[in-house]
């Protein structure tokens, strides 16, 4: 028994003494000086509040009209930032400009990109406009060159002329944004321009530039030495900020409380542009870091590559790392409404011609057969979505709205008071065809851009018209004996005498002249009673109630044609 209880007192000896040394091994690190003390946030970027806002997926014409939402949402919710989270593959070009615009104008300075994890093309042209950027380990931002798109969705070669028209107000885009922002010109352009050739190079005193070939000779006194694009270009030291402002073209003492916005004197864009950084006074003072563009590329930076060049301000992969980088307290997602996604989906070309097919055939079904105006609310339905979904997408003008309604209205008095004339019907389809073409442009027509989405209307709703013309031909040639079309028309009707059967609508036994009875509304189409036959029938000159006489004044591929027995 006492060799145990010596084993015991010896063990609760040495768990006393680990947890002394324990205790004064924390206190003593617990007086050391921390090997990162925290990071000063520069007054221009420090917020308590955030919010960010997601864009994901391809841009256009409702991720501008979201992106304002939300902005107004955040600026009312009192954030002191607004975060774009950018998660794209491109898209629209007239859509990313006017974001870019309203990034400008519209959000408030303190305004983040967070490229996270991809920021391709419009991405790309997006980010720039916001005053910093921040990337993830794993992003990628770049290759922002302008592209045509056939209707058929494929990629279309362009012209030296048609791609300069395409570049030039992406260009002028960009180099506003580097001069707004501090990013370097010669960078950003080379995200567009595939025939630029840049190298990174390095001035005695740490000042780092993009240069070109001309900036190039300047610099080094001969012609660039063409080795091909290589990024091997040093990360910042593990010891500085991860979000600290790396040098860029700017001088390396400017912070970013004076970096943006230059007065109007500080920027001559055409000099900014065009004119070289480096002075011939200056050969010897710098040295090559690498060539980062060839001419037969476009530049896409890697998160890390993005952070050491100088484009953006910090590597931020989480919410907290971005809570840290604003020294902020909070943060508020506003990620986009079910509505606006489904406005999107309906907006799409597929969706629009299956709409345009539905309103039509359901608009001839309800003018040609007797029935109880299921087909024409399916008609309304679908036109109000049809017309509906580009005007909340900015995408329909009131007057392409108003072409779409006389159309339908011309149509409808071609069926109802002049069948057969074809002034009214063919004037309609005009107005219809354009109206529905317009709504698939929205801003411009001078830009490419709107072209491209012109001749993409134009075709689909030809496409459309197409369908719905083969659509209503199969229907009109089976509507007799289609249980579906008898389950919907006046079927209210004839249960009531149900010895009355579903008779074919053009019945060669009934001479012209031939009295009968309505049975049904003739709406312009219905039923009408001679004899002991119940036929399909159309009236000629409008709207006839049930119980009025009626005669047959002819007939078509459609049926019956009467006219009111008393006129």
């Amino acid at each position: 028994m006492r060799p145990l209880l010596r084993i015991l007192a010896a063990f609760a000896l040495l768990l006393i003494g680990w947890s002394a040394s324990l205790a004064a091994a924390s206190r003593q690190d617990a007086a050391k000086p921390t090997s990162s003390p925290p990071t000063a946030i520069p007054a221009a970027r420090a917020a308590k509040t955030i919010g960010v806002i997601t864009v994901s997926g391809p841009i256009d014409s409702m991720t501008l009209q979201s992106i304002q939402r939300r902005i107004d949402v955040a600026l009312r919710d009192r954030c002191d930032a607004v975060v774009i989270e950018l998660d794209t593959p491109g898209g629209d070009l007239g859509a990313t400009l006017a974001i870019c615009h309203l990034l400008k104008t519209h959000a408030p300075l303190n305004k983040v990109a967070w490229v996270h994890p991809h920021a391709f093309s419009a991405g790309a042209i997006i980010a720039l406009a916001c005053r910093e950027v921040v990337v993830s380990d794993a992003s990628s931002i770049g290759d922002a060159a302008p592209i045509a798109i056939s209707p058929s969705q494929e990629l279309m070669p362009l012209p030296t002329t048609e791609r300069a028209k395409l570049e030039s107000p992406v260009l002028a885009e960009v180099t506003e944004s580097a001069a707004l922002n501090g990013h370097d010109v010669r960078l950003v352009r080379a995200f567009i321009r595939v025939s630029d050739e840049l190298w990174l190079i390095e001035r005695d005193d740490g000042k780092r530039l993009f240069a070109d070939a001309r900036e190039y000779e300047i610099a080094f006194g001969e012609p660039p030495s063409r080795s091909g694009s290589t990024r091997a270009i040093p990360e910042p030291p593990e010891s500085s900020p991860r979000w600290a402002p790396p040098s860029s073209s700017a001088d390396a003492d400017s912070s970013l409380d004076d970096a943006f916005p230059p007065t109007d004197e500080e920027i001559a864009m055409e000099q900014f542009v065009h004119e070289p950084r480096v002075t011939v006074a200056e050969e010897g003072r710098w040295k090559l870091l690498g060539q980062v563009d060839t001419a037969d590329e476009l530049v896409t930076l890697r998160g890390r590559e993005a952070h050491s060049f100088g484009l953006a301000h910090g590597v931020v992969n989480n919410d907290a790392e971005l809570l840290q980088f604003f020294g902020g307290q909070q943060l508020h997602r506003y990620d986009e409404s079910w509505s606006e996604s489904l406005v999107r989906f309906l907006i799409s070309w597929p969706i629009r011609i299956l709409l345009i097919v539905i309103v039509i055939v359901s608009f001839v079904i309800e003018m040609i057969t007797p029935g109880v105006g299921i087909f024409g609310t399916v008609a309304f339905v679908g036109f109000l979505t049809l017309v509906g979904a580009p005007a909340l997408a900015g995408l329909a003008d009131w007057w392409e709205i108003l072409c779409i309604v006389l159309g339908l209205g011309l149509i409808a008095i071609e069926f109802l008071v002049t069948p057969g004339m074809g002034i009214a019907g063919l004037a309609g389809g005009l107005l219809l065809l354009l109206g529905l073409v317009f709504s698939f442009t929205g801003g411009d027509l001078s830009s490419p851009q709107a072209q491209n989405d012109l001749v993409i209307g134009f075709f689909s709703v030809l496409s459309a018209f197409l369908i719905s013309g083969i659509g209503i031909g199969l229907l009109l040639k089976r509507m007799p004996e289609s249980k579906l079309v008898r389950r919907f028309v006046l079927q209210a009707t004839v249960t009531e005498r149900p010895e009355l059967a579903f008779a074919r609508a053009n019945d060669a036994t009934l001479a012209d002249a031939a009295i009968g009875v309505a049975i049904t509304d003739l709406r312009p189409a219905g039923r009408a009673q001679f004899g002991d036959r119940i036929v399909d029938v159309r009236s000629r000159g409008g709207w006839i109630a049930s119980g009025r006489d009626v005669r047959v004044v002819g007939r078509d591929g459609l049926g019956l044609i009467v006219e009111e027995a008393s006129a």
